[in-house]
């Protein structure tokens, strides 16, 4: 039987030790509200006491049925808490639903009662009701208080729900009671709150109330319940990682009684606590950028311990679970080269990060970049004359004697510009020059030859450009967009059509005629996810 007492009590006074009165952590701030149009709020009757539970609430308006994500408030949080997952929700054109489940956890009606499992329910089955649901793909997610309402759901919810995901989650209320109260934190004042009187603390309340306690679903066969927490959590955070650690051991005991081998041991949860880093992982395996300190992976079962501390790794958090087909968890090198549509915090490399969130993207996108040309008369404007410099960097920056999966050559906008219009042969011919130098470079560097892929540029809007700078830009990329074809198939290399796909309704899809707005840029970077799959697939 494992000694979970004392792990708690090796912990505590670790924690003592090392804090004083910690601030609010960012992921229980309930004071940033930032609720856009594209939300409805929402009433939900309970099925149980028939109060009104307020909800917000998003309808995907695809014309197939799609995903449905339920974001659950963190501990002091409710249901008008903003939520970060929200913008990465309307990017997909998912359906989506933030309920209360009684609001903050500091009275006996929420912090895990019978009314915050049926609140759950009953928002999972309103929008399944009024949104655009597969029903076979509905999701839960939640951090910090929201992870430890996911774990009860996980445990009681009869709603077949195809994903729990939990981050920096609370297990055990009982556990986590002293160790609040051993840091001087508010949430021992808001357990006692829910199950003390007259001084006296109901431990059994407490117990019935902890997902650690509860007997494990034989429901929950075909879903699967992913754990991830940061390795300092505890330290620099609200919750010890033993919260997570021992509710993994419980469910993969569970799902696969007798298998040892799948639990964490005694030893190794020590070793993280007292080290705060396993010496022994593997640094090249990253996630979100972040040293992946312990990762197991069951059928039905994860638990990722990563580099840092009490907090949800969004946007990657929708990447993360079996919602989508088009993903890929791999662990790839990718180089990317544009120009401003690149550059921007959103653009397309930067969406790419998002949905690959176990590779390395190093961006060498410019504002203002061209194929070949000294755009502006500076030469950092020309990747014929950095593109040397630009691969240079990308190696350095991977792990030694790792190699480059993909090169995306993301540019051409610019050297369609009304000052260039005279020399549109020449663009062709830079591009061509460029495919040769990456291919020269990394023969010459004895590399293995990653995909190459040329993405055409977008379209240009004509009505909303600056015609003293792209006037009759439109038609120059429509010409060079053809040759750059026939440039790909002659060097063997890819050819990616971006131009044609996003040409419909283009009008919408720009900020000015020449910069895409972010669902564009996600769009871009989802085509190019699809690109890679079925690259990976030959």
């Amino acid at each position: 039987m494992k000694k979970w007492w004392l792990l708690h009590i090796v912990l505590l006074f670790c924690f003592i030790a090392s804090s004083q009165n910690p601030a609010s952590p960012p992921w229980d701030n309930t004071i940033y509200k930032n609720w856009t149009g594209e939300f409805q709020l929402v009433q939900i009757k309970s099925h149980v006491d028939s109060v009104l539970q307020k909800a917000w609430f998003y309808s995907s308006t695809k014309t197939t049925r799609q995903p449905l994500i339920v974001s659950l408030h963190t501990w002091s949080g409710d249901y008008n808490q903003e939520d970060p997952l929200a913008k990465e929700v309307l990017l997909r054109d998912w359906n989506y639903i933030h309920p209360d489940f009684r609001g903050p956890n500091n009275n006996p009606m929420a912090c895990g009662s019978e009314l915050v499992i049926a609140d759950i329910e009953d928002a999972i089955l309103y929008a399944v009701k009024r949104g655009n649901v597969d029903t076979n793909n509905v999701h839960i997610i939640g951090v910090s208080g929201g992870g430890y309402a996911a774990l009860l759901a996980y445990m009681k919810l009869t709603y077949p729900v195809k994903s729990f995901n939990a981050w920096a989650s609370i297990s055990d209320l009982t556990s986590w009671y002293w160790e609040s109260k051993g840091r001087n934190a508010k949430y021992a004042t808001d357990i006692e709150l829910v199950a003390m009187s007259e001084e006296k603390m109901n431990w059994t309340e407490l117990y019935n109330r902890s997902p650690i306690n509860l007997p494990a679903p034989a429901q929950r066969k075909k879903a699967t319940l992913n754990l991830y927490t940061g390795i300092h959590d505890g330290y620099t955070g609200s919750v010890p990682i033993t919260h997570s650690v021992l509710f993994y051991n419980k469910i993969a005991a569970a799902l696969f009684p007798g298998k040892e081998e799948h639990l964490i041991s005694d030893s190794t949860i020590v070793s993280l606590l007292a080290k705060r880093k396993n010496p022994d992982a593997d640094t090249l395996q990253k996630l979100c950028t972040r040293i992946i300190h312990l990762q197991k992976q069951l059928s039905g079962l994860s638990f990722t311990l990563f580099e840092g501390g009490h907090e949800m790794l969004v946007p990657s958090a929708l990447v993360l679970p079996p919602v989508d087909g088009n993903k890929n968890l791999e662990n790839l090198n990718i180089l990317t080269i544009g120009d401003s549509n690149g550059s921007f915090e959103y653009g397309w490399p930067q969406q790419m990060v998002k949905l690959l969130p176990y590779s390395t993207i190093i961006n060498k996108s410019i504002s203002g970049n061209t194929i070949g040309f000294d755009n502006l008369d500076k030469p950092e404007l020309n990747t014929l004359r950095n593109v040397q410099q630009y691969l240079d960097d990308a190696y350095n920056k991977i792990s030694a004697g790792a190699e480059l999966d993909f090169i995306f050559l993301g540019i051409g906008t610019n050297d369609a510009k009304v000052v260039f219009k005279d020399r549109q042969k020449e663009v062709v011919a830079n591009m061509n020059t460029l495919v040769q130098q990456i291919k020269n470079h990394v023969v010459a560097h004895h590399k293995k030859m990653p995909v190459i892929c040329i993405i055409s540029p977008p379209p240009m809007d004509e009505q909303k450009i600056d015609k003293m700078k792209y006037g009759g830009g439109d038609l120059r990329l429509q010409k060079n967009n053809r040759p750059f074809s026939k440039i790909a198939s002659t060097n063997q290399v890819y050819f990616l059509n971006t131009y044609d796909r996003l040409k419909e309704k283009f009008g919408i899809k720009t900020i000015d005629g020449i910069h895409l707005n972010e669902k564009t840029q996600f769009e871009l970077a989802t085509y190019i996810l699809s690109f890679i799959n079925s690259i990976q697939q030959k």
